[in-house]
């Protein structure tokens, strides 16, 4: 139902913001769906329903937000960024920068240099 969606919704939103499973490299669909406990083919539904993504480009939107947090805290001015991207929950350097340009149109070196301005 749509009330059963909306909440499974907000329980996955929930978990993503106070558990932090995307910060594991190999995270997965199915593993996803076993910590909430709902089959496979429902919380991919409710991903590409609420958000118009898929389940990858899901995950790695927030693992690009808390990338750019990170960034931005000034913090972690001392780390490489690809350290932070596997921090993040990147399991490579191409497919860290990759997703970075594709999610805020820079790479994450001009991230950085434009935080530091």
């Amino acid at each position: 139902t749509k009330q059963k969606s909306l909440d499974l919704f907000q329980e996955l939103e929930n978990f993503m913001k106070t558990q932090k499973p995307y910060h594991d490299p190999e995270l997965t669909l199915f593993g996803l769906a076993k910590q909430l406990d709902i089959h496979p083919n429902h919380l991919s539904q409710i991903i590409n329903q609420h958000y118009s993504q898929n389940f990858f480009d899901y995950i790695n939107q927030y693992r690009i937000n808390d990338v750019k947090e990170i960034l931005l805290s000034g913090k972690y001015d001392t780390f490489s960024l690809a350290g932070i991207g596997f921090e993040c929950g990147f399991n490579s350097k191409a497919s860290f920068n990759r997703a970075f340009k594709k999610f805020t149109g820079i790479t994450p070196s001009e991230f950085r240099k434009n935080a530091k301005n």
